[in-house]
């Protein structure tokens, strides 16, 4: 496509990522351009979703507008008159040293957590002394981190403990607490829109003065699971409007771990759950 042809030919491509392809910009800026490109289980598939790209772009940057009063982000406001389609997709960001932790925040017993607790009763071998069933709300939402794997390998579980020796106690610390007043101001706003923020993740870089900052994506149906809510009957529909109906697609279809041709009415029902999330909140 011309438009990403002109990012190549005006900025030196830095980093090609699962779904973020990111230039170098100015000594201290990074310009992020997200494509339509949507990955699962650590694999990057290179048929493209069109226009989903331009979707998780709206959304992070409306949460990382409303979550400045909890933490610095890197997203930054320069103009550089590009196309529209790379408007839409496109972020000016700081420049930060990566921290190699994903850091996920669960709010309800779901997913990969309900598969752990439902055969060993734990969630990231940490003991659960509750009974729960599938996608009961938890009594307090749980930090669970895991390493950020290169693209083709896989993320791995870790606890607390191990994310200590990995990036020290006191980032750890600032970390764990961030995370989880993030997805307690989020989760409670999206509730009010008729959305459940199930769990989501987090990813966090050190500036040049070594501040804590949040970087990435925020919030978007790529990296957190969205259900319905309704305010009158108080019922949540756990038909998750998110990345997980591809997830199940692949899970149906004995996916063999390889590149394959998206059929055109599941990029459909993609696109549609990802715009039903973007519509709900921002709206």
């Amino acid at each position: 496509m011309k438009d990403i042809d002109n990012l190549s030919e005006n900025f030196q491509l830095a980093c090609k990522g699962k779904v973020r392809d990111i230039y170098s910009l100015e000594s201290d800026k990074l310009l992020i351009f997200t494509s339509d490109r949507i990955s699962a289980f650590d694999f990057t598939f290179e048929d493209h979703i069109e226009g989903k790209g331009a979707i998780l772009t709206e959304m992070s940057k409306f949460w990382f507008h409303k979550t400045t009063h909890i933490i610095e982000n890197h997203l930054c406001t320069t103009d550089l008159n590009l196309s529209q389609y790379l408007e839409e997709r496109c972020m000016v960001v700081k420049k930060t040293k990566v921290l190699p932790i994903e850091a996920i925040v669960r709010g309800y017993i779901t997913g990969s957590a309900w598969k752990e607790y439902s055969k060993n009763n734990s969630i990231n071998d940490e003991i659960i002394n509750k009974v729960y069933k599938k996608n009961d709300r938890l009594d307090i939402p749980i930090f669970t981190p895991s390493t950020k794997a290169m693209d083709g390998e896989k993320d791995v579980n870790i606890d607390i403990s191990k994310m200590r020796e990995i990036i020290g106690g006191e980032l750890t610390d600032k970390i764990v607490k961030v995370s989880l007043d993030l997805y307690s101001f989020a989760y409670e706003y999206a509730r009010k829109k008729g959305v459940i923020i199930a769990d989501t993740k987090f990813e966090f870089g050190l500036d040049s003065n070594d501040k804590l900052i949040l970087i990435d994506e925020i919030f978007t149906p790529d990296c957190s699971r969205f259900w319905l809510f309704d305010h009158d009957s108080q019922k949540i529909n756990h038909d998750a409007f998110d990345k997980q109906f591809f997830r199940d697609y692949l899970i149906e279809n004995e996916w063999k771990n390889e590149q394959i041709n998206i059929p055109e009415k599941i990029k459909k029902e993609i696109m549609f759950k990802y715009r039903t999330a973007s519509k709900l909140i921002l709206e």
